[in-house]
């Protein structure tokens, strides 16, 4: 006779969150649509989110965006306020609501009266980790409401452009990019060294000292919020004419429907956040013309002899500098500084190249292209134009006062493996009496 016994229970069990969205968010902003707190010792098993995006109306029929959605881990211990990570060890399981509470609700990262602003804190870390160079915060470029906003992203040769009196070279203001001496080669190296301690050259201090065969330990990287998935589309627009007068209408319409097995597990409580992100393809007004124009002297070209692996490299000679009004951004009406790129990047990550006609400084034209082709920022601020402004991120709408937006409806559903279970709460521990008992 077989007798059937209960299988002993497990020490883990499954839970299956389910987060709804629905947003609006303005381009190149990073848009927060849920946040999933986890637990030390549980497991992310499966992630599958489905979303419906549509548009507002644009104004250009021909230039396609991408849209892109990331997930992100933020350990708890990265949201810089120790009572938030002591909490956890309290005795006396003290309410931090009223210390760090909101005074008034936010809607934009949709935390209420009362409530911590977790939300917004990982977004902060997760822009500040992610979507920033050294030195800049998440505050330092955002929308009105509070929502950072990111890169462009569309790299160039620009990724290297430094105004003349950021590379700091008082020592010796009249070097033009050739030098003549070892002195001026020195100063030309301080320039490199400067621009890499704000990021914008990659190679460190450490690399340099390697590259003569010397051993330096490797610095430990600083912790970071941890990208668990990413999932990006690239459309063109949807067009239709009105029949009464021939009118085209544009917008842009995606569907995702996707998944990821990879399994992560979570050493500390944190929380898993969705960022939103949509990006129209941009062209850059104020450049005269191509970078390549501009290859005028051996080190432009990168000879080997003087590249990393060589008995002596000097990756310093590849920066050159353009006097004012010069260069790349010559012929602009607006007087410029002087500047600095490294021609590397041309190689790299390539150039734009448009015939539509020649550009005044900053002019905005009159056709649909308008809207992307963003000016760069006149006079010494050439060089910062990796954000776009608010009016420029909705003025790819043809009614950017008001509906200047991407639009989004969908749901993520998270598969976790942990300890946490219904047979835990108050509630499965007791029957609900049925009416008339």
């Amino acid at each position: 006779m077989a007798i059937l016994q209960a299988a002993a229970p497990t020490s883990r069990v499954g839970r299956y969150p389910k987060h709804p969205f629905i947003t609006r968010e303005v381009p190149f902003s990073a848009q927060p649509f849920m946040i999933a707190p986890v637990l030390p010792g549980e497991t992310l098993q499966n992630l599958f989110f489905e979303s419906r995006v549509v548009s507002d109306p644009i104004l250009n029929p021909l230039i396609g965006w991408k849209k892109e959605y990331y997930f992100y881990f933020v350990p708890i211990t990265l949201l810089l306020v120790d009572e938030i990570r002591d909490m956890f060890i309290d005795p006396l399981n003290g309410d931090l609501s009223a210390t760090h509470g909101l005074a008034t609700s936010d809607p934009a990262f949709y935390t209420g009266k009362g409530g911590i602003d977790y939300l917004k804190r990982c977004v902060t870390r997760v822009v500040e980790d992610h979507y920033r160079d050294e030195g800049e915060t998440a505050a330092s470029k955002s929308l009105a409401s509070g929502i950072p906003l990111v890169q462009i992203r569309d790299r160039l040769w620009l990724d290297s452009l430094t105004d003349k009196d950021d590379a700091a070279l008082a020592a010796d203001p009249a070097l033009d990019g050739t030098p003549a001496n070892m002195e001026q080669l020195n100063t030309l190296w301080e320039m490199y060294d400067q621009l890499k301690a704000v990021g914008i050259a990659a190679m460190t201090f450490e690399d340099f000292i390697r590259s003569y065969g010397i051993s330096v330990p490797e610095v430990l990287e600083e912790r970071k919020s941890e990208l668990l998935a990413r999932f990006s589309d690239f459309q063109y627009p949807s067009n239709t004419i009105n029949p009464a007068d021939g009118a085209p209408a544009s917008a842009l319409s995606w569907v995702f429907k996707n998944g990821q097995r990879q399994p992560k597990f979570f050493k500390e409580p944190g929380f898993i956040v969705g960022i939103s992100i949509s990006r129209p393809k941009i062209y850059f007004n104020g450049l005269a013309g191509n970078l390549s124009g501009h290859l005028s002297r051996a080190w432009d070209w990168l000879p080997k002899y003087l590249n990393e692996g060589s008995p002596v490299p000097m990756p310093e000679t590849a920066m050159k500098k353009f006097a004012a009004d010069t260069g790349p951004l010559g012929d602009r009406l607006t007087a410029t500084d002087g500047y600095w790129v490294e021609m590397r990047d041309l190689f790299l990550y390539g150039d734009q190249f448009h015939n539509y006609r020649a550009w005044a400084d900053n002019a905005a034209p009159t056709d649909d292209f308008a809207n992307h082709l963003l000016a760069l920022p006149p006079g010494d601020d050439h060089h910062d134009y990796k954000y776009p402004t608010e009016a420029q991120a909705k003025g790819f709408f043809k009614t950017p006062a008001s509906a200047c937006y991407v639009r989004q409806d969908g749901y993520c559903s998270l598969q976790i493996k942990g300890a946490v279970s219904k047979a835990d709460s108050v509630q499965g521990q007791f029957v609900v009496p049925e009416v008339g008992s």
